[in-house]
């Protein structure tokens, strides 16, 4: 394990610019995805994965470890996501004791909008800012950063 460095002003003035920089995507895409599809962007989150899963279709397990929900998160969300008619929920056809999630044809609506308005307002704004260069570079760190956080949590 590398040696801690909490004097260094660099690693120190890095970690706040990404913080702060996490905390203000995070806000701007909730307040997007409150305003595009009136939906939280916690739920919004449910419905993507689905929406990029094969047969938009996916085990609650799945859901839950991909966004480090708790088993009751994902219960809650299902159901407000169900009575708005954007979800389906199942057992899973092979008879086991699993439950999956199914993306309805409102749900994947929902979704398109949604995503419209976040690449119009928030990821081109973004891209178009560091360029080609600065997008690969982006790519890959963050790539880095979820790799060590998942390391981290096993």
């Amino acid at each position: 394990m590398t040696e801690r460095r909490d004097d260094d002003p660099g690693r120190a003035a890095a970690w706040q610019d990404l913080v702060l920089a996490a905390h203000l995507l995070e806000a701007a895409l909730e307040r997007q995805s409150q305003r595009d599809g009136t939906i939280s962007h916690g739920h919004f989150k449910v419905l993507l994965l689905l929406n990029a899963a094969e047969d938009r279709t996916l085990g609650l397990k799945t859901l839950a470890g991909t966004l480090r929900f708790s088993p009751s998160r994902v219960s809650h969300t299902l159901t407000v996501l169900e009575r708005q008619g954007l979800v389906t929920r199942g057992r899973v056809p092979e008879g086991r004791r699993a439950y999956e999630a199914t993306l309805t044809p409102s749900g994947r609506r929902l979704v398109a909008r949604v995503l419209r308005g976040q690449r119009e307002e928030i990821r081109d704004a973004i891209f178009d800012n560091l360029g080609p260069s600065g997008t690969a570079t982006l790519g890959a760190l963050s790539a880095r950063v979820i790799k060590v956080l998942d390391e981290m949590t096993g």
